[in-house]
Protein backbone atom coordinates (compact mmCIF):
# COMPACT_ATOMS: atom_id res chain seq x y z
CA UNK A 1 0.00 0.00 0.00
CA UNK A 2 1.09 3.34 -0.70
CA UNK A 3 1.97 6.24 1.58
CA UNK A 4 -0.66 8.40 1.96
CA UNK A 5 1.53 11.28 2.35
CA UNK A 6 3.21 10.47 -0.21
CA UNK A 7 0.53 9.70 -2.68
CA UNK A 8 -1.12 13.22 -2.35
CA UNK A 9 -4.60 12.61 -1.63
CA UNK A 10 -5.14 11.83 1.76
CA UNK A 11 -8.73 13.15 3.57
CA UNK A 12 -6.82 15.71 5.70
CA UNK A 13 -4.92 16.85 2.73
CA UNK A 14 -7.76 16.85 0.07
CA UNK A 15 -10.30 18.89 2.79
CA UNK A 16 -7.11 21.46 2.68
CA UNK A 17 -6.83 21.73 -1.13
CA UNK A 18 -10.39 21.94 -1.28
CA UNK A 19 -10.03 25.11 1.33
CA UNK A 20 -7.55 26.32 -0.45
CA UNK A 21 -9.27 26.16 -3.66
CA UNK A 22 -12.55 27.87 -2.38
CA UNK A 23 -10.38 30.99 -0.91
CA UNK A 24 -8.78 31.43 -3.68
CA UNK A 25 -12.31 31.01 -6.10
CA UNK A 26 -13.43 33.56 -3.05
CA UNK A 27 -10.33 35.97 -3.74
CA UNK A 28 -10.76 35.74 -7.48
CA UNK A 29 -14.33 36.38 -6.71
CA UNK A 30 -14.12 39.34 -4.97
CA UNK A 31 -10.99 40.43 -6.97
CA UNK A 32 -13.71 40.19 -9.99
CA UNK A 33 -16.44 42.46 -8.28
CA UNK A 34 -13.64 44.61 -7.26
CA UNK A 35 -12.37 45.02 -11.02
CA UNK A 36 -16.40 45.64 -11.88
CA UNK A 37 -16.52 48.27 -9.14
CA UNK A 38 -13.69 49.78 -10.09
CA UNK A 39 -15.03 50.08 -13.91
CA UNK A 40 -17.81 51.94 -12.37
CA UNK A 41 -16.20 54.15 -10.23
CA UNK A 42 -14.14 55.42 -13.32
CA UNK A 43 -17.45 55.67 -15.07
CA UNK A 44 -18.97 57.20 -12.43
CA UNK A 45 -16.13 59.42 -12.42
CA UNK A 46 -15.71 59.97 -16.15
CA UNK A 47 -19.19 61.14 -16.13
CA UNK A 48 -18.79 63.32 -13.28
CA UNK A 49 -15.95 65.23 -14.36
CA UNK A 50 -17.65 65.42 -17.80
CA UNK A 51 -20.72 67.23 -15.69
CA UNK A 52 -18.00 69.51 -13.90
CA UNK A 53 -16.81 71.14 -17.31
CA UNK A 54 -20.52 71.24 -18.57
CA UNK A 55 -21.03 73.37 -15.30
CA UNK A 56 -17.86 75.44 -15.52
CA UNK A 57 -18.78 76.58 -19.18
CA UNK A 58 -22.00 77.23 -18.05
CA UNK A 59 -20.67 79.44 -15.18
CA UNK A 60 -18.84 81.15 -17.82
CA UNK A 61 -21.96 81.85 -19.89
CA UNK A 62 -23.33 83.22 -16.67
CA UNK A 63 -20.78 84.88 -16.02
CA UNK A 64 -20.27 86.49 -19.36
CA UNK A 65 -23.77 87.66 -19.80
CA UNK A 66 -23.60 89.16 -16.35
CA UNK A 67 -20.73 91.10 -17.13
CA UNK A 68 -22.83 92.33 -20.77
CA UNK A 69 -25.76 93.25 -18.08
CA UNK A 70 -23.39 95.26 -16.01
CA UNK A 71 -22.04 97.24 -19.23
CA UNK A 72 -25.20 97.75 -20.27
CA UNK A 73 -26.46 98.91 -17.09
CA UNK A 74 -23.86 101.43 -16.74
CA UNK A 75 -23.55 102.43 -20.78
CA UNK A 76 -27.52 103.20 -19.47
CA UNK A 77 -26.63 104.88 -16.71
CA UNK A 78 -24.17 107.29 -18.61
CA UNK A 79 -26.85 108.08 -20.70
CA UNK A 80 -29.22 108.97 -18.55
CA UNK A 81 -26.57 111.30 -16.64
CA UNK A 82 -26.15 112.77 -20.02
CA UNK A 83 -29.60 113.96 -20.32
CA UNK A 84 -30.02 114.81 -16.97
CA UNK A 85 -27.11 116.90 -17.36
CA UNK A 86 -28.95 118.27 -20.79
CA UNK A 87 -32.59 118.90 -18.63
CA UNK A 88 -30.78 120.60 -16.24
CA UNK A 89 -28.96 122.81 -18.46
CA UNK A 90 -32.20 123.43 -20.33
CA UNK A 91 -33.79 124.30 -17.40
CA UNK A 92 -31.13 126.94 -16.68
CA UNK A 93 -31.10 127.92 -20.07
CA UNK A 94 -35.15 128.31 -19.86
CA UNK A 95 -34.59 130.39 -16.82
CA UNK A 96 -32.08 132.71 -17.73
CA UNK A 97 -34.32 133.43 -21.20
CA UNK A 98 -37.59 134.06 -19.04
CA UNK A 99 -35.36 136.49 -16.79
CA UNK A 100 -34.08 138.08 -19.37
CA UNK A 101 -37.94 138.03 -21.16
CA UNK A 102 -38.92 139.59 -17.53
CA UNK A 103 -36.43 142.23 -17.93
CA UNK A 104 -36.94 143.04 -21.29
CA UNK A 105 -40.78 143.60 -20.07
CA UNK A 106 -40.17 145.40 -17.41
CA UNK A 107 -37.90 147.92 -19.80
CA UNK A 108 -41.10 148.13 -21.81
CA UNK A 109 -43.04 148.91 -19.51
CA UNK A 110 -40.79 151.84 -17.94
CA UNK A 111 -40.70 152.80 -21.25
CA UNK A 112 -44.19 153.21 -21.52
CA UNK A 113 -44.30 154.83 -18.51
CA UNK A 114 -41.80 157.17 -19.49
CA UNK A 115 -43.37 158.00 -22.87
CA UNK A 116 -46.82 158.62 -21.42
CA UNK A 117 -45.45 160.70 -18.77
CA UNK A 118 -43.30 162.67 -21.25
CA UNK A 119 -46.28 163.12 -23.56
CA UNK A 120 -48.02 164.76 -20.11
CA UNK A 121 -45.77 167.18 -19.78
CA UNK A 122 -45.56 167.92 -23.25
CA UNK A 123 -48.97 168.62 -23.55
CA UNK A 124 -49.52 170.72 -20.03
CA UNK A 125 -46.36 172.50 -21.76
CA UNK A 126 -48.06 173.09 -25.19
CA UNK A 127 -50.66 174.00 -23.50
CA UNK A 128 -49.80 176.53 -21.29
CA UNK A 129 -47.35 177.97 -24.07
CA UNK A 130 -50.50 178.74 -25.62
CA UNK A 131 -52.06 180.26 -22.36
CA UNK A 132 -48.99 182.54 -22.61
CA UNK A 133 -47.89 182.54 -26.41
CA UNK A 134 -44.39 183.60 -24.21
CA UNK A 135 -42.29 181.88 -21.76
CA UNK A 136 -40.46 184.41 -19.05
CA UNK A 137 -36.85 183.05 -17.40
CA UNK A 138 -38.92 181.97 -14.34
CA UNK A 139 -41.19 180.06 -16.04
CA UNK A 140 -38.72 178.24 -18.34
CA UNK A 141 -36.51 177.29 -15.09
CA UNK A 142 -39.87 175.62 -13.46
CA UNK A 143 -40.47 174.21 -16.83
CA UNK A 144 -36.68 172.33 -16.52
CA UNK A 145 -37.55 171.72 -12.73
CA UNK A 146 -40.67 169.91 -12.94
CA UNK A 147 -39.07 168.04 -16.12
CA UNK A 148 -35.92 167.12 -13.98
CA UNK A 149 -38.51 166.03 -11.31
CA UNK A 150 -40.56 163.76 -13.45
CA UNK A 151 -37.19 162.42 -14.75
CA UNK A 152 -36.22 161.81 -11.18
CA UNK A 153 -39.97 160.00 -10.31
CA UNK A 154 -39.54 157.48 -13.13
CA UNK A 155 -35.68 156.90 -12.20
CA UNK A 156 -36.81 156.15 -8.62
CA UNK A 157 -40.06 153.69 -10.34
CA UNK A 158 -37.14 151.47 -12.04
CA UNK A 159 -34.88 150.84 -9.38
CA UNK A 160 -37.90 149.00 -7.27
Amino acid sequence: MPNPKEQGAPTDSTFTQNEMLARIESILRFTTEELANSEVRADAFERLSAFESELLEQQRHVSSALENVQKYRDEIEKDWNKEKVVRETTLDLMAERMKELHETLRAQEYLLDYTAAEQKFLRELLMELSEKKKLSESDVESILKRHEKLLHDLSKKTKK
